[in-house]
């Protein structure tokens, strides 16, 4: 028996030794405006985008979207979250509420980045921004800074590895939840939200 074992054993430490390293690549330069290409893509995902000068300006235009929507004009913010220290009485009637939302409900967060080859947000998991609010409501607003997109995911990995790594979660949202597992039928809000309305900063 320890004979046979330490055959196959022997065999897979050969295998493994056998094995080729991966070779560096290079990716092609990058030749298109990031953020006009971040926009173009997150349409294409069935997102809402939106252009604010400041953060300031979220709470208005929050209010704004929500009552041409006919949507309740109520916003669920976790405590922690640095965004309530954002001007909110500058949106009169909006109210901003700290409860965990449900599906009928709106939501807000902030992205940390945003890649531009697909359209895609990028949340890290943190005391402040659990992760499971992205996937409770009916419509999340995310607020995203331009200087915060990047053209690649390749590049989200490299700021991973910079930090020294990966947060407990890190999650990937490219529009609206959706599925077409049933009869190929394209569904909204499978598995989270129905509407995506990203407010880009700058």
């Amino acid at each position: 028996m320890s004979s046979a074992r330490d055959f196959i054993l022997g065999n897979l430490a050969k295998g493994r030794s056998a094995v080729t390293p991966v070779p560096d690549y290079a990716l092609p330069g990058w030749t298109y405006d990031v953020p006009e290409h971040f926009i173009a893509k997150a349409k294409l995902s069935v997102a809402d985008v939106h252009t604010i000068a400041a953060p300031d300006d979220a709470p208005e235009a929050i209010l704004s979207i929500l009552a041409a929507q006919g949507l309740l004009p109520r916003l669920h913010l976790p405590k922690v979250s640095p965004l309530n220290a954002l001007p909110w009485h500058r949106a009169p009637g909006l109210s901003v509420v700290s409860e965990p939302p449900t599906g009928a409900d709106s939501a807000f967060s902030r992205a940390d980045y945003g890649i531009a080859e697909t359209g895609t947000l990028v949340f890290f998991s943190a005391p402040q921004s659990a992760s499971s609010w992205h996937y409770r409501p009916g419509r999340e607003f995310v607020l995203l800074p331009r200087d915060s997109i990047v053209p690649r995911l390749e590049d989200i990995i490299a700021h991973v590895r910079s930090r020294g790594g990966m947060p407990a979660t890190l999650n990937l949202v490219t529009g609206p939840s959706r599925t077409a597992d049933i009869e190929q039928t394209i569904e909204l809000g499978a598995h989270g939200p129905r509407a995506l309305d990203i407010l880009i900063v700058g």
